[in-house]
């Protein structure tokens, strides 16, 4: 059994501990483990696809670059299209959404499957 710290931070950072705790499928053999597994697998995809396309839209910072004047290679107008902010504010909304429900979903296993 795990000290309390540890499971805290454990079930915090449910996003990167989730990956190690897929290779305990053989202990759990007859119980439901791998049922209760699955949802938390599906959030923490959906959460790092979340991740991803947030950090991919901040480093683009918009479709285009839309170069004017001298030509010295600075960049005097960002075009950025309508769409792009309705995803981004999606994207804000599920990102906390899903960590909130992954870490409720890795909290509840870890209380029933204790190792």
């Amino acid at each position: 059994m795990q000290a309390a710290p540890a499971r805290f931070l454990g079930a915090v950072l449910w996003p990167l501990t989730i990956w190690p705790s897929l290779l305990r499928f053989e202990e759990h053999g007859a119980d439901d483990y791998v049922e209760r597994t699955f949802p938390i697998v599906a959030t923490a995809i959906g959460f790092w696809a979340c991740v991803g396309l947030l950090v991919s839209m901040l480093v683009q910072g918009g479709v285009a670059n839309v170069s004017l004047g001298d030509g010295g290679g600075d960049i005097a107008a960002r075009y950025v299209p309508r769409w792009a902010g309705g995803i981004s504010s999606v994207l804000w909304f599920f990102l906390p959404a899903l960590y909130i429900i992954g870490l409720w979903l890795f909290a509840k296993r870890e209380d029933l499957y204790q190792r």
